[in-house]
């Protein structure tokens, strides 16, 4: 469990004073368990006609009462532009069909204005604690922060739900507001209505806010538990599967004092008449919108099954999104998307995974649209994955070699010199760069050792004493099950040092129907060895590549890797960190098992 706080803790507050507070004008003096913040108490709210002002000569706000009318929106009333927004009308019908009081609710411009005014409601600057799950809507603890809430962050479990242990903990130490939106945004994970009632039986000092932007999408709301409990706020909006977001309307649901509290701090006319009359239109067609919302609940699952079949990690969630596990290349795959006239939204931070827990790295939220829009984002994904290919070195990347070619050149060098190799002697060599090849290495040794032999000598009794090391010493760096992983996802190729002569006897029957293509160093005439691109390069071309990522264990290999163009992630199996990310690489590893993670597999 882990709960993340800007304050220190303290001893838990007593927010169970009551006092009498005259509201508005005309209100009665009332008490209630959660009091708002102290200047709320002390102002009233703006006091707006009681009555229609349509049918009259309206020169008491001094409106342009001619209007522009040939540029309002059509169908509706001319006056409806010109004329102050009257809200009673609307009220009455969206109560009803929630099956509350008119007086227990309140219209926002948008859920942000809802969450803002709620936090500025009832938080008392630098007096009360606020708890939030985290990753949550970034507006919520945006606007606590603002309002000057002490802020208590409770980190999400690893499958991205709700951490319910952490939050009853700090619904234990105190707290004046806990803020919640169920489906959560961005994780789509879901508060069951019998935890947050048993919140509001268990803490009645605390005002529990539940935030229903996609209710409509899970099916859910708690908005009938506010005629049972006074601590209950529940907000919801217009902008998700009533299609109105860019005309901005939402809506807060409590008990009739709190929503009397919120309207000291809401502005007056903040939701316009466009908006009202449009969600009037709109509530007519509740049948259209829950047929929508059926439609976008089948596209996503078919969307889920697209995207499981094409190899990736999918978070399901309640609302109307997914998110879709792609590593460090989500930002690259996001900018692919945008460049094909597609956009969805990366919730990484950084390209590389972080050392501390971040839920969100490499998560791209994808939003369900129409059937048309889900092509074309399917059709970009697999327009991607055919231009990005995952290239592996095969020594000391794929392979462990330490005991074949390794132990080759280290009895090598100590037979034509006598001596044997020190320890740390090959690394340092190889981090020099240049000595990508055994044998060519095995050579620059003994020179250094004054011992010198042409390689058409040297090469073939390594090579006979190589073979006889290998096929009992040589292992896989990385699980077949995650080579087959990657090659669902992306084509994969091997560009290694080694002959075609010491790759196949060894490793061709094994590792070739893993992968698209193996190219060994003899393959193609005139093509140069690491740390050449050559190879690299040609791997692009033949394969039609647009991107790709190195994957070695060397300096060569990474200079390789850039000099190509790509990216490039290091093992250091035979070099140091410092050396490697000084030839290039963008990310070191220290085994290969760490891919599954920094690919998301």
């Amino acid at each position: 469990m882990k709960v993340m706080s800007d304050t220190t803790k303290e001893k838990r507050p007593d927010y169970s004073e009551t006092a009498e507070a005259s509201i508005g004008s005309g209100c009665a003096s009332q008490k209630t368990g959660v009091l708002p913040k102290r200047i709320v108490l002390e102002l009233p709210f703006y006091d707006l006609p009681g009555s229609s002002r349509q049918n009259y000569a309206r020169l008491d706000f001094c409106e342009n009462t001619q209007g522009y009318p040939e540029s309002y929106p059509q169908g509706m009333p001319e006056a409806w532009a010109s004329t102050y927004p009257e809200y009673p009308e609307f009220v009455e019908k969206l109560a009803a069909m929630y099956g509350i009081k008119p007086n227990e609710l309140i219209l926002t411009n948008g859920s942000d204005e809802g969450i803002m005014v709620v936090c500025n409601t009832f938080v008392e600057p630098g007096e009360d604690t606020a708890i939030v799950s985290r990753p949550c809507f970034s507006v919520i603890p945006h606007s606590l922060r603002l309002a000057g809430a002490k802020l208590v962050n409770v980190d999400v479990l690893p499958d991205l739900s709700f951490n319910l242990a952490g939050i009853e903990a700090a619904l234990e130490a105190g707290a004046k507001i806990a803020f919640f939106a169920t489906p959560e945004n961005p994780t789509g994970a879901q508060l069951p209505a019998d935890v947050i009632e048993g919140w509001c039986q268990k803490y009645p000092n605390t005002l529990i806010v539940i935030d229903e932007a996609y209710g409509e999408f899970s099916n859910t709301t708690v908005i009938p538990l506010i005629e049972k409990y006074s601590n209950l706020l529940v907000l919801k909006t217009f902008s998700k599967a009533w299609a109105m977001a860019g005309l901005r309307l939402g809506c807060i649901f409590g008990q009739a004092q709190m929503i009397e509290y919120l309207k000291i701090v809401t502005p007056v006319f903040s939701v316009n008449n466009a908006a009202i009359w449009t969600a009037s239109q709109l509530l007519e067609r509740r049948a259209d919108v829950d047929m929508y919302v059926a439609e976008v609940n089948e596209r996503k699952a078919r969307l889920v099954k697209n995207l499981e079949e094409r190899g990736f990690e999918v978070f399901n969630g309640a609302g109307n999104s997914i998110l879709l596990s792609f590593g460090i290349l989500a930002d690259k795959f996001c900018q692919f998307c945008r460049d094909e006239k597609v956009l969805v939204r990366n919730r990484s931070k950084q390209v590389f995974p972080a050392a501390e827990f971040d839920p969100m790295w490499g998560r791209i939220r994808i939003s369900i649209g129409t059937e048309a829009e889900q092509e074309l984002f399917l059709a970009t994904l697999d327009k991607f994955q055919k231009s990005y290919g995952i290239i592996f070195d095969l020594d000391g990347t794929l392979v462990d070699t330490s005991a074949s070619f390794d132990e080759t050149v280290a009895q090598m060098v100590e037979r034509y010199s006598g001596k044997p190799l020190q320890p740390d002697e090959l690394r340092k060599l190889r981090e020099e760069g240049g000595y990508n090849d055994d044998w060519v290495a095995s050579i620059e040794l003994l020179r250094r050792r004054g011992v010198n032999i042409e390689m058409r000598e040297f090469s073939p009794e390594a090579t006979k004493l190589y073979l006889s090391l290998a096929p009992s010493t040589e292992r896989l760096l990385l699980a077949v099950e995650s080579l087959q992983k990657f090659s669902k996802r992306f084509p994969i190729f091997i560009v290694t040092g080694r002959t075609r002569g010491e790759y196949d006897p060894v490793w061709g029957e094994r590792l070739n129907p893993l992968f698209t293509r193996v190219y060994c160093l003899d393959d193609i005439a005139g093509l140069g060895a690491k740390p050449s691109p050559d190879y690299i390069n040609r791997n692009l071309e033949d394969f039609e590549l647009k991107f790709g990522i190195y994957i070695g264990n060397s300096v060569d290999d990474m200079s390789a890797a850039l000099a190509a163009g790509i990216d490039c992630i290091a093992i250091n199996t035979s070099a140091s960190d410092d050396a490697l990310r000084e030839a290039g690489a963008q990310l070191v590893i220290s085994s290969m098992d760490e891919l599954e993670k920094v690919f998301q597999l």
